[in-house]
């Protein structure tokens, strides 16, 4: 009886236990100020509380099994341990009244190369036309502003008109209708920042045997610093695409046609050569480079890079390579280099530029003096000192690469195509001074130092 009696009294301790567990608390972080910090692994951000968004979503690599992530406001702190997956939500009270919603996500390490993947591809360079990639850019060249925007699709092949004559009937597709309602204006920021976010991670996907879409690169997301990877929000959707359209067929009929593609750009972008002099006059190399192009794509390059486990890995996005008939072989080689030349520089000059903002941002202080703003040339994408001063200095350098590398009467011819390009298509006003005054400095002293050039074209850049 007495055992009887205790198990019930047990039960019913139980039972009340159960009715009076307090919910889980709301966690509250306080502030008096909209611009905060935050830490992953004691690297500090700035973050930015914004009420209006339900939630704001900081996404935490994970590089760790656990991640201290933490958030400092003037008067409150919190801290919290990540891992992947985790989602972990909490409130930011603002002066008392103003309450942001706000997530963490925990989500996988964005780079793994390992050592056979290194093994495999050090001291190598890889050109393709990646299938997953010509399905995004035939998505936007049939999107509306695709249609308009020379930067982004080239309209002026055969390939161009065959794309849109298979492909327009589908273009009230809902995966059109995603890249309409991202990519709105001709040379507009946002729509540029989607656009790259697009085609860049699309280079990660493949299509599986049963023709879905998925991730399997070694780097996720290669997007520039894009808050969200389209491909992952709308892999079901323009994998449907693909499908009612046929385009792996479309794709596979063509693929002779991408392989000559690959093959001519081979030809006239000798990577290996001009890894070699950059790596030689900088002092400092990559381990690997991989260059992604379609026949679509216009002028809107791109690079980025990524290393992990002791290597690191160039990207390039770029448009193809033409041979031009009225050209000799040394100016198709030099006008065909200079476009992933100018993406693998920016690689070199950007981390020296980083040694000398503080010069960089007086001298290119006054933004109107070196770039001439319109609404249709993309200038607006280089929109601080340090990005004008790079784009500058990365298209100079490719002259001194051509001078040691080709004969003066090609160079020459060479250098106009380029300068006026710069100054007259670009809008880089002063591009011509600027190369002629690098190229004078470089010619009087051919041992000078990047360090030393980089002084010069400084103090100059700011007397001007």
């Amino acid at each position: 009886m007495k055992f009887k009696l205790s198990l019930f009294f047990g039960l019913a301790i139980l039972i009340v236990a159960c009715k009076v567990q307090a919910p889980k608390r709301t966690i509250i972080l306080k502030s008096g100020l909209k611009d905060i910090k935050y830490s992953i692994n004691g690297k500090r951000s700035d973050w930015h509380i914004s009420p209006e968004l339900k939630p704001d979503v900081l996404k935490v690599e994970c590089l760790r099994d656990s991640n201290a992530v933490g958030f400092k406001t003037d008067v409150d702190s919190i801290f919290f341990s990540v891992s992947v997956h985790d989602t972990i939500s909490f409130i930011v009270l603002l002066n008392g009244r103003d309450t942001a919603y706000t997530q963490i996500i925990g989500i996988e390490k964005n780079v793994n190369f390992s050592a056979a993947y290194i093994q495999e591809h050090k001291g190598k360079f890889e050109v393709a036309v990646p299938e997953v990639h010509e399905l995004a850019n035939i998505l936007v060249a049939i999107g509306k502003i695709g249609q308009l925007d020379s930067n982004m699709v080239d309209m002026t092949t055969p390939y161009y008109k065959k794309v849109m004559q298979t492909f327009l009937p589908f273009a009230n597709h809902p995966a059109v209708a995603v890249i309409n309602k991202n990519i709105t204006k001709v040379m507009d920021d946002y729509s540029y920042g989607y656009y790259y976010a697009l085609k860049m991670n699309a280079c990660g996907y493949v299509f599986n045997e049963q023709n879905e879409i998925i991730n399997k690169g070694n780097v996720k997301r290669m997007g520039f610093d894009a808050p969200d990877d389209p491909f992952l929000i709308n892999s079901k959707i323009f994998a449907d695409f693909a499908k009612v359209s046929n385009f792996r067929m479309f794709y596979q009929a063509n693929k002779n046609y991408y392989d000559s593609l690959v093959a001519l750009y081979r030809q006239l972008n000798p990577i290996d050569k001009m890894q070699k002099w950059l790596e030689k006059k900088f002092g400092f190399s990559y381990g690997n480079y991989c260059v992604y192009f379609s026949p679509l794509i216009g002028g809107a390059h791109a690079t980025t890079r990524f290393a992990d486990n002791g290597f690191e890995q160039t990207y390039m996005f770029v448009c193809r390579a033409e041979k031009y008939p009225n050209r000799n072989d040394a100016l198709n080689e030099m006008i065909n280099s200079r476009v992933v030349f100018t993406e693998i520089d920016h690689n070199f000059i950007n981390p020296v530029t980083d040694k000398y903002t503080q010069q960089v941002n007086k001298a290119f202080a006054d933004r109107k003096k070196w770039v001439k703003e319109t609404s249709s040339n993309g200038t607006s994408m280089y929109g601080s000192p340090y990005a004008v001063f790079n784009e500058y200095m990365t298209f100079a350098f490719y002259s001194l690469y051509c001078l040691e590398n080709f004969n003066p009467k090609d160079v020459l011819s060479m250098i106009q195509i380029m300068e006026k390009m710069m100054a007259d298509g670009r809008s880089f006003i002063h591009f011509k001074a600027f190369n002629e005054k690098l190229i004078s400095l470089y010619a009087s002293k051919k041992s000078i130092s990047v360090d030393e050039l980089y002084r010069e074209m400084l103090n100059w850049s700011e007397k001007q």
